[in-house]
C-alpha cells in the first residue's frame, strides 16, 4: 500500500498540469487527506517537485492555483475534500 494513502482518510486523485506536472514528471498522482492542504501536502511528499504547493503556514503557494473538478478554483486550503472529487494543480504564472 502506498505510504501517503491513509486508511482513514479518502483517497483523491490530483491531476498535474503545465509546471506542476513537468515539476512532478507525471500527469496525476493519488494520495489521500481530508483537506485540500493535507492533500497538497501529501502531493509534496510523493512529489518532491512539488514540496512548495502548500507553504508552512497551510496556504496555497501563489505561484500555483488548485482547482476542485476543475470548476471552481480553491481560496481556502483549509477546505474540505469530498471523496469522489478530483484536484487539480496548476501555475499560476501565464501559460500554466
Amino acid at each position: 500500500m502506498n505510504p501517503i494513502l491513509s486508511a482513514t482518510a479518502p483517497p483523491v486523485t490530483v491531476e498535474l498540469l503545465g509546471l506542476a506536472r513537468h515539476r512532478a514528471g507525471r500527469a496525476e498522482v493519488v494520495v489521500a487527506g481530508r483537506t485540500v492542504a493535507e492533500l497538497l501536502r501529501a502531493v509534496g511528499v510523493t512529489c518532491p517537485g512539488l514540496a512548495d504547493v502548500v507553504r508552512d503556514d497551510g496556504t496555497i503557494a501563489r505561484q500555483y492555483l488548485v482547482s476542485v473538478d476543475g470548476v471552481r478554483f480553491v481560496a481556502d486550503a483549509a477546505e474540505a475534500m469530498p471523496a469522489g472529487q478530483r484536484l487539480l494543480i496548476l501555475g499560476a504564472d501565464p501559460g500554466g
